[in-house]
């Protein structure tokens, strides 16, 4: 009897699985803060607020696992403080416009140079939703000082932003692997102030009541003007509605008293070819004129006589 004996093998197999690691990375570049183009009065009254970019992205997967995440931006060093107080520049005037930087747009905390800008959340996923500005970075908001008079021109400053940052970047499963690293970048910050001038007030001019033409007397009166600081300006007078051979008219029905307006001191009739130059001091001024009737024409009838002139301010 034959006999057989057949044997077997078990091999056995395991294979370890795990989740796949997820990476994330964040880098640098250089971002903006655009405030653009305003009236110098507008910039002096209101106080501008703006969302910069900083530059600073974070990239990666959308991990949820509960940790610790935070970023901080040291403010290093802005290009012309006033201690710690960050400022624009206009290098043609040598004149500054102080300014905060703000984590929120309410500017509720104000950062000076030196000071440290913190964001944190406990996800990964929660932080990168911080990561809102035009550009995908993490934002700064920018706020202007108000009550500062200027003058025209482009005003510039740029921010030395300094990085730090611990995230749960990555991660094998449930179990994080912290991302931590340093990096710099820098944000340009720009503010165009445009000039701008005013008519404040251009008074009603009343010459009286007389009798007789030749009684009337001559009368000082001011139009108030604010123009931005060193800006030069031009300020003239129409002819009024009834102008008739050399003369400003009055008219009441067919009957005329004529007049004119002069610079104070200047036999010269004020006109809008014949114009009085400014430079503007950003405040109020008043621009001095004098209204004479003509003393040689005839006696008019009685009645109200009027005209309307009106004043060109051109910048």
């Amino acid at each position: 009897m034959s006999r057989h004996s057949t044997s077997a093998c078990l091999l056995g197999f395991a294979t370890l699985c795990a989740s796949p690691l997820l990476l994330a990375a964040c880098t640098t570049s250089s971002g903006t803060g655009n405030f653009g183009s305003l009236s110098s009065f507008t910039v002096a009254s209101t106080a501008q607020t703006i969302t910069g970019t900083t530059g600073f992205k974070c990239t990666g997967s959308l991990l949820s696992i509960l940790s610790t995440n935070t970023i901080d931006a040291t403010i290093a060093s802005t290009a012309n403080p006033l201690g710690t107080t960050p400022r624009l520049y206009n290098a043609a005037s040598g004149t500054y416009l102080p300014y905060s930087i703000c984590k929120d747009n309410g500017c509720g905390t104000v950062y000076n140079v030196g000071s440290t800008v913190r964001w944190s959340s406990t996800t990964f996923l929660g932080i990168l939703d911080l990561f809102n500005a035009t550009d995908g970075s993490l934002p700064l908001y920018l706020r202007t000082a108000t009550g500062v008079t200027l003058p025209a021109g482009t005003y510039t400053d740029t921010i030395g932003l300094n990085w730090a940052w611990h995230l749960c970047a990555a991660g094998i499963g449930p179990v994080c692997v912290y991302d931590d690293g340093t990096a710099s970048s820098s944000v340009n910050v720009t503010l165009t102030v445009l000039k701008d001038c005013f008519i404040d007030s251009a008074p009603d001019l009343s010459f009286g009541s007389a009798a007789l033409v030749s009684a009337f007397t001559a009368v000082n009166q001011n139009i108030g003007v604010r123009c931005t600081l060193n800006a030069t300006y031009t300020i003239g007078f129409d002819n009024g509605n009834n102008f008739s051979g050399g003369w400003r008219r009055m008219l009441s029905g067919a009957n005329a008293i004529q007049y004119n307006l002069y610079k104070p001191g200047d036999s010269t009739v004020w006109t809008t070819s014949n114009t009085q130059a400014g430079t503007g001091s950003g405040a109020a001024q008043n621009v001095p004129y004098r209204a004479i009737v003509n003393p040689a024409q005839g006696n008019v009838p009685a009645g109200t006589y009027s005209d309307t002139v009106r004043v060109i301010l051109t910048y």
